[in-house]
């Protein structure tokens, strides 16, 4: 990677470095550099860092991710000196990483205003939400006659090899819950969810783990239905196919979130943070993406409306007890689907 141009400067002549120094401390204090998924950055954070750079004076700085698990791994390495100040991750992630009190840091609750208007299953002490989005049910309407209204409706034998479903590995074993409450079991007994995906596998064209993949095969008609949030179904229509979507109850609600890693910056990260979870910017984050404001007070479009969860619809569920269990519903899933 290039050096920026202070740090170029910086490596220039002794005797021009004392003057320069300066200068470069101010524009480094005022600077801070978040890691976040690209398409997230694309879609509509780099707006929402524009307009805080605009309101502060405060520069912010991407850095790219592929996926939580090795950013995580990366910043583990860094922890000495981070070079990021402000981790976009998943809950379901971020319950486990920021157990690292040497990594990352409390948010600074009484200083973030809009604190207060966050829904509280979007807020923990460590890590606050972006934006939700809801696992439901994507369908194409040129493919599917009459319109889906519930999850047991995708257990009809009018669904056979039409179903794209999230393995276990995506979304945090969502799908897997979802049956199991269907199904009459709970998280700690997920014993009758297994079973009712064995009895769903008749209908499942495949179990991804890439959503690129999912969508793609829904938009080329070798899937009527997908299983996905409201990202998958904006994805798909704005490449032209007619979609149409429903999150039904149980709605499973994850969430992007922002993490405070402990660097000297944590003022500017905590109003970066709090910048974020504005009700204008959560605005901007139901506008462009389709996904779930976490401030109440954020306007929701109609159309993004008519996608998410009616109200006592969701359910949620303790990302620690997920974490701690995970593989093993992992590895007893690719046992019921080879057998």
């Amino acid at each position: 990677m290039p050096l920026p141009i202070g740090r170029r400067l910086l490596l220039g002549t002794a005797a021009a470095a004392p003057l320069l120094r300066p200068a470069i401390s101010r524009a480094e204090d005022k600077n801070i550099t978040i890691l976040i998924w690209g398409t997230t950055w694309q879609l509509v954070m780099k707006q929402i860092a524009a307009n805080f750079t605009a309101a502060t004076g405060i520069g912010v700085t991407l850095t790219t991710q592929t996926t939580s698990g090795e950013s995580l791994v990366k910043l583990q390495a860094m922890k000495a000196d981070p070079t990021v100040d402000v981790w976009f991750t998943t809950s379901s992630v971020a319950e486990r990483a920021v157990k690292d009190g040497d990594l990352f840091a409390d948010l600074p609750i009484a200083q973030l205003t809009n604190w207060k208007d966050v829904t509280p299953d979007a807020r923990q002490p460590r890590w606050v939400g972006a934006y939700g989005y809801p696992l439901g049910i994507v369908w194409r309407p040129d493919m599917v006659k009459q319109p889906i209204t519930s999850w047991e409706d995708l257990w009809s034998d009018k669904f056979v090899n039409q179903i794209g479903a999230p393995a276990p590995s995506s979304y945090q074993a969502r799908m897997l819950l979802i049956a199991t409450i269907l199904a009459g079991g709970n998280i700690d007994n997920v014993d009758p969810g297994f079973a009712k995906l064995k009895a769903w596998r008749k209908n499942v064209a495949f179990w991804y783990t890439s959503d690129a993949q999912a969508r793609k095969a829904l938009a080329q008609g070798e899937i009527s239905v997908l299983i996905a949030p409201p990202a998958g179904a904006k994805t798909v229509r704005d490449q032209g196919t007619a979609v149409d979507m429903i999150s039904p109850k149980p709605a499973a609600v994850l969430f992007d979130v922002m993490t405070m890693v402990k660097t000297k910056k944590q003022d500017l990260s905590a109003q970066f943070i709090n910048f974020v979870i504005n009700p204008q910017s959560q605005g901007l984050i139901g506008e462009l993406m389709e996904n779930q404001p976490v401030n109440t007070l954020a306007p929701i479009p109609e159309r993004v409306k008519a996608e998410l969860p009616k109200p006592g619809d969701t359910v949620a569920f303790d990302e620690n007890v997920v974490n701690a269990r995970f593989d093993g519903w992992s590895d007893r899933f690719k046992q019921m689907i080879t057998d």
